[in-house]
């Protein structure tokens, strides 16, 4: 299995066994010569002692400072003192057994046996065992010192081998840029970085996306602007080329009308950018109520829809106010009247309708056009699409308004008018969720 953890604990594991069993055998070794020293010092002790009792010249080895730690004293059954390995240090007899006592200042511990009349007492310094146990003791800081240094190296190498994956994934992130937005390989990484991987070749696909989306935006803006600009350009040369008269007045309305629909283009293209979801914090939210706000939008746009002889109304049933901001959806009831009364033919109808209820406020724009066939309902909100060319429009209303709507956690749908045309409606919670309120 390819797995973070699986590494760590198999070079954990294997470093442990390794490690222990090294560890083992040296302090074994170790306690093996401090305890094989310990008893040959005692046998050398034992030998002096035997030499002693049998007269052969102790005297001439220094037997006070090379043999203090264990003393030897041997009574017969009428008690005398038959055997004492330091005569110079008689050591007070001690009970049959094992005992412990304070002699000259010191701990001692004896052993006393008796058997047929004779008793052996044989003594030791409490302190050289202790010192013997310090000697010892300090001889284990060597295999101590080993299992530190062998442990931290191989979890150290462990680490590094198992974080490797980690410094290949940042270096794999930094070769993307916006020209190489390819997604990561999965194979190559262990299974607790699948999460990882996975989300970050999502957000690779998205990025992508959104640059390809981005440079569409660009050529079809380009493409937008250059056709009024290019009529702005031929109507201009021709009004100076032209004496007063018929063909000049015409050029002259000809140019009007290309700067109104560049006007209104580079209007839309503002908004697009203004209403950019990555600015939806900087909103300013207020109470906002749309009835008023819709009353006010109808009388804006009564004079093109009087040119066009246009039956504009308004219909309202409720409460309409919601918190929201209260530019952004002007823009929105702007856009659908203003897209109502573009493709409604002269003389028809058009109905503004705002509907509350305890939780929502429903906008609905209808009016008795051509529609939308149902297969190009969710293709209209994207921006540039256009449907037909023989009426003027940029292409941004509706993925604006989308944009604005889906900023208020609300919802528009299209669908068919009950005279033929199109209705299109705006659902909006009186109190979206996850807004900043500003005033």
């Amino acid at each position: 299995m390819n797995s973070i953890l699986t590494r760590l604990l198999a070079w954990q594991i294997g470093t442990l066994i390794v490690t222990a069993a090294f560890i083992t055998a040296l302090t074994y070794q170790l306690t093996w010569s401090e305890f094989s020293r310990d008893r040959d010092l005692s046998l050398e002790q034992v030998a002096w002692a035997v030499m002693r009792h049998h007269g052969m010249h102790p005297e001439i080895y220094d037997l006070s400072q090379r043999h203090l730690s264990i003393i030897s004293q041997v009574w017969d059954a009428d008690g005398r003192l038959v055997f004492a390995s330091r005569p110079d240090l008689p050591m007070p007899r001690q009970k049959p057994g094992l005992s412990t006592f304070e002699w000259q200042g010191e701990e001692w511990h004896a052993m006393v046996v008796s058997d047929r009349g004779v008793t052996v007492q044989v003594g030791n310094q409490a302190n050289a065992r202790a010192l013997w146990f310090r000697e010892f003791g300090a001889s284990l800081i060597v295999p101590f010192s080993v299992l530190v240094i062998i442990m931290g190296s191989f979890i150290a190498i462990a680490a590094t081998q198992a974080f490797q994956p980690l410094r290949q994934l940042r270096q794999e992130i930094q070769r993307r840029n916006p020209e190489f937005l390819s997604p990561l390989s999965r194979s190559q990484y262990p299974d607790e970085m699948l999460v990882i991987v996975d989300a970050l070749n999502d957000m690779l696909t998205r990025l992508d996306q959104a640059f390809l989306a981005r440079q569409r935006f660009i050529a079809d803006a380009a493409h937008e602007l250059r056709t009024p600009l290019t009529a702005l350009q031929l109507n201009a040369d021709i009004a100076l080329g032209e004496p007063e008269g018929r063909t000049r007045d015409e050029a002259l309305e000809n140019l009007r009308r290309g700067v109104e629909r560049a006007t209104h283009l580079v209007n839309q293209l503002l908004h697009l950018a203004r209403f950019d979801p990555q600015f939806a914090a900087q909103r300013h939210w207020s109470t906002v109520d749309l009835a008023e706000l819709a009353k006010t939008e109808i009388i804006e746009h009564d004079v093109l829809a009087a040119a066009k002889q246009i039956d504009l109304g308004l219909a309202v049933d409720g409460d309409g106010c919601i918190e929201g901001d209260r530019e952004a959806l002007r823009i929105v009831l702007s856009n659908l009247i203003d897209n109502a009364i573009r493709y409604t033919p002269a003389g028809g109808c058009i109905d503004v309708r705002v509907a509350g209820d305890a939780g929502t406020v429903t906008i609905t724009v209808e009016d008795d056009g051509p529609g939308i066939p149902v297969a190009e309902r969710e293709r209209v909100f994207e921006a540039f699409c256009r449907l037909t060319s023989s009426i003027p429009g940029s292409g941004l209303g509706l993925a604006i308004t989308r944009e604005i709507v889906r900023q208020h956690r609300g919802r528009i749908t299209l669908d068919t008018a009950p005279g033929g045309g199109l209705s299109a409606a705006v659902e909006l919670p009186r109190k979206p969720a996850n807004h900043i309120r500003t005033s």
